[in-house]
């Protein structure tokens, strides 16, 4: 077998997503009307620095060469299907992004902000933070996104499919959904070794094993939990600490990205590749 078949097995093995039924106008309404997304604004992208080149400024809010920034196009991206309500949860180089957004009045929706206590408390923090000040709904859906993780040439609706998929798992009894891509690019070259020699070789093969896209939406029901295991005193993520007891549990759902391209812009090499797809559309 080749590395690739090999790899094709696997992705058989690992990942099995459930496409959603498609969502009625109401259905999505509804839903839209009772969700808040939490902009995940506040982290210092050391990764980042030698595109920022001194700028003091969050990654998110830094002006591409058309003009645009990766948070406005992520607002954009919930606005435009119908999503109004914003919360940026900020901390490092917060002005940036309260001095380019505003209340969110020139992009037609409603933008607060969550500001980490004095330091840095990490995904589950800066949520349970939110929750504490008010800034995120108790009654409301919760879509929390990396605005640096971007999401292009989706067909159709992506926020209204991700929404499909929540609600079909929420049925189920699941209270949150990570959104994942398939697999993700390995940045080698991959190779298969049978006996200790190399019978084949790939450069930067796809590795099958599905990879959190930075895109989660949370049921009501979870908001509890940020409270007993998040503090304000460290810095922890949802990630790291909530999904695996969700995992256990059987209460979390996915939403696979089997469509469209997802770009993690967390370096030089990844913010080139964004710039390139912009100037290519």
């Amino acid at each position: 077998m080749s590395l690739q078949s090999e790899l094709q097995e696997l992705s058989k093995k690992i990942a099995h997503f459930h496409m959603p039924a498609t969502m009625s106008d109401d259905e999505w309404d509804d839903f839209a009307g009772k969700t808040v997304v939490a902009l995940m604004a506040g982290g210092e992208s050391s990764r980042f620095s030698s595109v920022l080149e001194g700028a003091k400024s969050n990654k998110n809010a830094f002006e591409l060469p058309n003009g645009d920034t990766m948070i406005e196009m992520t607002i954009r991206m919930y606005r435009d299907a119908g999503i109004k309500k914003f919360v940026a949860l900020v901390f490092h180089n917060a002005h940036s992004i309260e001095e380019r957004l505003g209340n969110g009045e020139k992009l037609g929706v409603e933008i607060s902000y969550s500001y980490d206590p004095e330091h840095p408390v990490g995904k589950g923090g800066a949520v349970r933070n939110a929750l504490d000040n008010g800034s995120i709904p108790a009654d409301h859906y919760l879509i929390v996104a990396n605005p640096d993780d971007i999401i292009m040439n989706f067909p159709g609706s992506f926020p209204r499919y991700i929404a499909a998929a929540h609600l079909a798992g929420e049925k189920e009894g699941m209270v949150a959904t990570p959104v994942l891509a398939p697999g993700s690019p390995y940045t080698f070259t991959g190779m298969m070794v049978v006996n200790g020699k190399i019978v084949d070789t790939e450069m930067y093969p796809m590795i099958p094993v599905p990879a959190h896209v930075g895109i989660t939406i949370f049921s009501p029901e979870i908001f509890p939990r940020f409270n007993e295991l998040f503090s304000l005193e460290e810095k922890t993520d949802f990630e790291q600490v909530l999904f695996p007891l969700l995992a256990q549990e059987g209460t979390l759902w996915s939403a696979g990205l089997t469509e469209g391209e997802w770009i993690a812009v967390n370096d030089l090499k990844a913010y080139k590749k964004l710039v390139s797809e912009l100037e290519g559309k």
